[in-house]
């Protein structure tokens, strides 16, 4: 009798939770949020390299969580260029791919990025989900203002008003040399740097959800 009570009981229990499958659909247009959990930089990564992030906030569709909270995306990079000696910044960009549930199921993506958070100087310039790094216009110009100041102090010593003229010169092409003999600064996202996505086409995700049905009396398995 006690095997046969507990036997109903643990079939009461299977029956009331079982699972049924759930569809719901994410509208394009919708922003979701994650993390990097590595360092993307143009200086040491390449075109096609893949990376990972987490899910940060659960997205969240009647009431349900339906893209859960510790999900991964895996993406690439699509595009990346270094910055070059004489103009430009370093740019990529971040294509994600598909997201992965805890339990393991995963969904294809399609979405841009749209911003970024906690990478110094990154910031996202146009619709396509380009980045782009910052910009070495400032250092540059301050090492010409620099040289021409110092070769002009040294100018006055030595000739005067225009030796001042003629030092200023030259100590100003001898900054821009020195500024041009090195690369601008590298786009670096470091590990942790937040990623804002934006889907450009409707997701379709179906999940396992709780049924409750009819309790099984006893006198059903006799």
């Amino acid at each position: 009798m006690v095997k046969r009570a507990v036997l109903c009981l643990c079939i009461a229990i299977l029956a009331s939770v079982a699972l049924h499958a759930e569809t719901y659909n994410i509208a394009a247009g919708t922003k979701f949020n994650c993390r990097l959990t590595q360092t993307l930089s143009t200086k040491l990564n390449f075109q096609n390299d893949p990376f990972t992030a987490n899910v940060t906030e659960p997205l969240m569709v009647g009431g349900r969580q339906v893209i859960t909270l510790g999900s991964t995306i895996d993406g690439r990079i699509a595009w990346l260029v270094r910055p070059g000696r004489i103009r430009g910044v370093g740019e990529m960009r971040l294509d994600i791919e598909r997201v992965t549930f805890p339990g393991g199921r995963s969904f294809t993506l399609n979405a841009v990025l749209t911003n970024a958070y906690g990478a110094p100087g990154a910031k996202v310039s146009d619709e396509e989900g380009f980045l782009k790094g910052p910009s070495s216009r400032l250092r540059d110009i301050q090492e010409v203002t620099l040289g021409m100041g110092g070769g002009g102090f040294l100018g006055v010593i030595i000739g005067g008003a225009h030796g001042a003229v003629l030092g200023g010169a030259i100590g100003g092409a001898a900054g821009l040399a020195d500024s041009l003999r090195r690369r601008g600064a590298d786009l670096t996202l470091p590990t942790g740097t937040q990623l804002e996505y934006q889907l450009t086409r409707e997701l379709v995700i179906t999940v396992d959800a709780p049924r409750q049905s009819a309790s099984v009396r006893s006198e059903d398995i006799r």
